[in-house]
């Protein structure tokens, strides 16, 4: 299997993933679990996981200044995006504040060609293209009652999302993906934890439904994801990450419908059909190009 591939089913795992967290989200509001405590406790013990099966398994690490301060600069960037995400939701729709979200990848073309000197083709145009209307469709496209606000805020997350991924997949040249993983959930857990100590809300979680959403999260909605994001990051152009990751809407969609009884109407399952049409033909656009390598293409490095 061609190691491009491997990488749009990595990150198409690690989207599917990260897909969950709007469904614990809603079960986490649901039992009135606090968000300073949810998200900084979340982190704090996938931080230990992840550390744990580094030590295990002779993982490596960041090791110099320039690595860990990169590192540490995508985790703070990271919970900056959180954050702003779940802020915006207290003056948008879930759907509204998704559809503004996932303008990112556009933000992610533009960033990886003028930062990381990738191509950007028309296949790869269309496809983006594709699947932001595909997004559009899934989460609905009802604008009535936009808080300014609010679309400032998911703006926001979706610029920092953008900022993340880019650099992901610009740190991950020099850095093995499991020693940027580390890096950054070391600084995503340290700025959460200034982010629960200002909000006032920091604690532990009471009983075994709170402690049974964070460890779903933890390891539905976190260290899979991560292992297998910076897994397929590493094998893929920035800008192709952005396409394939459009599916984690669909996902939340889907799970929303079987899980938590949301009705699933004839465009959500359109843009559905758009959205996975987009990954095929982001995949497509780089397995059927031609070779490219030899000329220096950091599009088809495939590494």
């Amino acid at each position: 299997m061609r190691e491009s591939t491997v990488g749009v089913v990595m990150v198409f795992g690690a989207a599917a993933g990260f897909g969950t967290i709007g469904i614990f989200g809603e079960i986490a509001a649901a039992i009135e679990l606090e968000l300073a405590t949810l998200l900084p406790v979340r982190f704090l013990l996938s931080t230990i996981v992840v550390a744990v099966l580094a030590a295990v398994r002779g993982w490596a690490r960041p090791r110099t200044r320039e690595e860990w301060g990169a590192t540490l600069a995508l985790g703070v960037v990271y919970t900056a995006m959180t954050l702003f995400y779940f802020v915006s939701l207290r003056y948008l729709t879930a759907g509204l504040a998704t559809v503004v979200l996932y303008t990112y990848p556009a933000m992610v073309v533009a960033l990886s060609v003028t930062f990381l000197g990738e191509a950007v083709t028309g296949r790869k145009l269309l496809a983006l293209v594709l699947a932001m209307a595909g997004v559009g469709l899934v989460v609905g496209t009802d604008t009535a009652g936009a808080d300014p606000i609010g679309v400032g805020l998911a703006l926001g997350a979706a610029a920092c999302y953008a900022i993340y991924t880019t650099g992901s997949r610009g740190v991950s040249a020099t850095l093995a993906p499991r020693a940027l993983m580390l890096g950054v959930l070391v600084g995503t857990t340290a700025s959460m934890a200034v982010y629960g100590v200002l909000d006032g809300g920091l604690g532990l979680p009471v009983g075994g439904e709170e402690w049974g959403v964070v460890i779903g999260m933890v390891v539905v909605s976190t260290v899979l994801p991560l292992l297998l994001f910076y897994e397929g990051v590493s094998r893929l152009a920035a800008s192709r990450v952005g396409v394939v990751s459009t599916v984690e809407p669909v996902v939340t969609v889907t799970l929303g419908a079987a899980l938590l009884g949301e009705p699933v109407t004839a465009l959500v399952l359109a843009g559905g059909a758009l959205v996975l049409g987009a990954v095929v033909l982001a995949q497509r656009g780089e397995d059927t190009a031609p070779d490219r390598a030899a000329a220096g293409s950091v599009l088809d490095r495939g590494d």
